[in-house]
């Protein structure tokens, strides 16, 4: 390893320890994955389709950015593409007022339509699958969904 990497993890190792163990663990371990998804670089043996439920690794994450793994919305791919634009979801219903969560029909899972993000394919690890079903959301939801993303990400009135 040449002296400027080592001298990086020096410096990253002397944050950790300077943190709550448990996250500082987690951090390093996630460091370790992103490194595998990023270097190794082994494309999903499966179709990634618009529309369908996958689970997807997005690491850790800054506040209160949504990470880990957890299931997402396919919102937007192409076939040749190598990433997709994916809308998180909650592992359980949230059930709150906010006009801009839109709670699945078919799910116990929330749209979490402020956390729209652009990530690679090679972060997609599975499609969730129930009775070995592929999930993918209803017309409903898309529609719900479709109407709240173009109110949530229209620019605001320019002055």
């Amino acid at each position: 390893m040449n002296n400027e990497i080592a001298k990086q993890f020096v410096e990253t190792k002397s944050i950790l320890e300077n943190v709550d163990k448990t996250l500082a663990l987690e951090y390093a371990i996630w460091t370790k994955d992103k490194a595998k998804i990023k270097f190794i670089k082994k494309l999903p043996p499966f179709v990634i389709t618009n529309n369908f439920i996958y689970w997807c690794n997005l690491g850790i994450n800054i506040g209160s950015e949504q990470d880990k793994i957890r299931p997402v919305l396919i919102a937007k791919t192409k076939k040749e593409s190598t990433i997709c634009t994916v809308l998180p979801l909650t592992s359980e219903r949230i059930k709150d007022t906010r006009w801009y969560h839109v709670d699945l029909e078919n799910q116990n899972s929330t749209v979490l339509i402020e956390q729209l993000r652009n990530v690679s394919k090679l972060r997609i690890i599975n499609p969730l699958r129930i009775k070995g079903k592929l999930v993918k959301i209803t017309l409903n939801d898309w529609n719900k969904i479709n109407s709240t993303l173009q109110k949530y990400y229209a620019l605001t009135e320019w002055k």
